[in-house]
């Protein structure tokens, strides 16, 4: 069995270094990432999140 180093495959899927692709997919990664670790305290404590929107006569609705 071949193995692969993980630079290597990711060169050749998503593009190299620098390329637009591979700048769009590790941004992507990093915000998936920070997403997961606000999240994870969250589910842990069962936090619940009410959205609050404000409308245009400055009246607010849940």
């Amino acid at each position: 069995m071949k193995t692969h180093i993980l630079d290597e495959v990711q060169d050749k899927l998503i593009g190299k270094i620098g390329t637009p692709a591979r700048d769009r997919f590790e941004y992507e990664l990093q915000m998936d990432l920070i997403g997961q670790a606000i999240n994870m305290p969250v589910r842990k404590e069962n936090y619940t999140f009410v959205f609050i929107e404000k409308k245009p006569d400055n009246s607010i609705s849940e």
